[in-house]
C-alpha cells in the first residue's frame, strides 16, 4: 500500500506570496527563523513531504507542520512572524513602586549603615506591598530611577 503522502495542511501560494518568500530567502536580511519559515512554505508549495522538508532544512517535522497550519489558518504573515508577546506583568504598581523608592531614600534601619536589596525586600513584604519579590526585581526598579542605596550612605533624593 503505497499511498501518496497528503499533508493535513496544504500550502498553495499565490504568485505574489511566492515572490515575497523568494525575496526573503534571496536577500537574507530577515532573521534566520523567518528565512527558514519562508523556505518551508516554498518547499510546501512544491508539495514536498514534511519529512523531506524537515530533513533538508534541519528543522523538526513539528516545525514544518506548525508553519503550514499557521499559513492555512491565518495567512502568510502568521506563518512567517511570531505574534508579539505580552511579557510578564509588572511586579509593582505605581503606588508600590513609590513606596519602594521612599524606603530606599529614607534612612537605613537601626544598626545599619545603608539599605541592602535584602533589607528592602523584607521591608516591602513586611509593609504588605507585595507577597513576594526578588532582590533582582528591586534592583531593576531602583536602577531605572538611578537610585543605589546599597552603594551610597546618603541616597540622592532631594528635599527641595
Amino acid at each position: 500500500m503505497n499511498k501518496k503522502y497528503q499533508p493535513k495542511h496544504t500550502v498553495t501560494l499565490s504568485r505574489r506570496e511566492r515572490n515575497i518568500l523568494k525575496e526573503i530567502t534571496d536577500k537574507g536580511k530577515s532573521n534566520a527563523r523567518v528565512i527558514k519559515r519562508a523556505y518551508i512554505l516554498l518547499e510546501s508549495d512544491r508539495k514536498e513531504t514534511d519529512e523531506a522538508i524537515a530533513e533538508e532544512l534541519n528543522v523538526s517535522k513539528r516545525t514544518v507542520q506548525r508553519v503550514r497550519t499557521n499559513y492555512e489558518s491565518d495567512g502568510l504573515e502568521s506563518a512567517l512572524y511570531d505574534a508579539p508577546r505580552t511579557g510578564q506583568p509588572a511586579k509593582l504598581n505605581d503606588k508600590s513602586e513609590a513606596h519602594l523608592i521612599a524606603i530606599a531614600c529614607s534612612g537605613p534601619p537601626k544598626g545599619r549603615n545603608r539599605w541592602t536589596l535584602e533589607l528592602l525586600q523584607k521591608r516591602m513584604i513586611k509593609d504588605r506591598k507585595v507577597k513576594t519579590i526578588s532582590t533582582v526585581t528591586i534592583w531593576s526598579y531602583l536602577r531605572n530611577r538611578g537610585i543605589k542605596p546599597w552603594l551610597e550612605k546618603n541616597v540622592v533624593c532631594s528635599e527641595s
